[in-house]
């Protein structure tokens, strides 16, 4: 038996467009940059055998990129980030009599914003990662094997006239289990890993100086 589930959605959000206001009594410029993205990856991959003589095997792949870049060449400033990631699953059983199997589950969400506006630059990053593989084998002769992966990462540089702020962080997980037997044998792997990362950052300067 052999079951897969697979959900993917992309989220990319555009929240705010450059603009441009004029000062009381002189000439001068203000930039509204504001942008958002995100993805969210479910994934499932369930590889089963029951009785009789043979093997099953299935397998999942996906990658996620997406970038953003807001510019206001008047107001001289800019916003850029970028998100990639990669997940595979991979799992199979072969033996004779008895059941063997393997079950993998992904949950990955990711987000990122940026926001630079009145001499205020703010950047913000979150990045969750959970894994999970139940690899057994009962009364069966042969085995189970199952592999989980992901890398991810995150971007963000922020460019105003008062100065650059830019954020990032990656990160990389595995999971991997096997087992085998004989006739007699009941063998469980279970595995969990979670990996959370977030960061912000914030910068407010004092108005840009009038220009002669």
């Amino acid at each position: 038996m052999m079951h897969r589930k697979f959900i993917l959605s992309v989220i990319v959000i555009l929240l705010l467009s450059s603009g441009a206001f004029a000062c009381v009594g002189q000439p001068c410029c203000f930039s509204i940059i504001g942008q958002a993205e995100g993805f969210s990856i479910g994934a499932s991959n369930v590889v089963g055998r029951f009785g009789g003589v043979g093997s099953a095997e299935g397998g999942n792949m996906v990658m996620v990129g997406h970038a953003q870049e807001a510019y206001d060449v008047a107001g001289g400033t800019a916003a850029l980030q970028e998100e990639t990631a990669i997940l595979t699953q991979s799992a199979s059983s072969a033996g004779m009599g008895g059941a063997s199997g393997v079950v993998e589950e992904a949950i990955i969400n990711g987000s990122q914003g940026q926001d630079i506006g009145l001499g205020i630059r703010a950047e913000g990053q979150s990045l969750e990662v959970g894994l999970n593989t139940i690899t057994s084998q009962a009364g069966s002769i042969g085995g189970a094997v199952g592999a989980q992966g992901f890398v991810g990462a995150q971007n963000q540089m922020e460019i105003t006239p008062n100065g650059i702020s830019a954020g990032s962080q990656f990160v990389g997980a595995a999971q991997f289990s096997a087992v085998s037997g004989g006739p007699w044998s009941c063998v469980v792997v279970d595995n969990g890993l979670d990996v959370a990362l977030t960061q912000d950052s914030i910068v407010v300067s004092g108005p840009t100086p009038p220009g002669p």
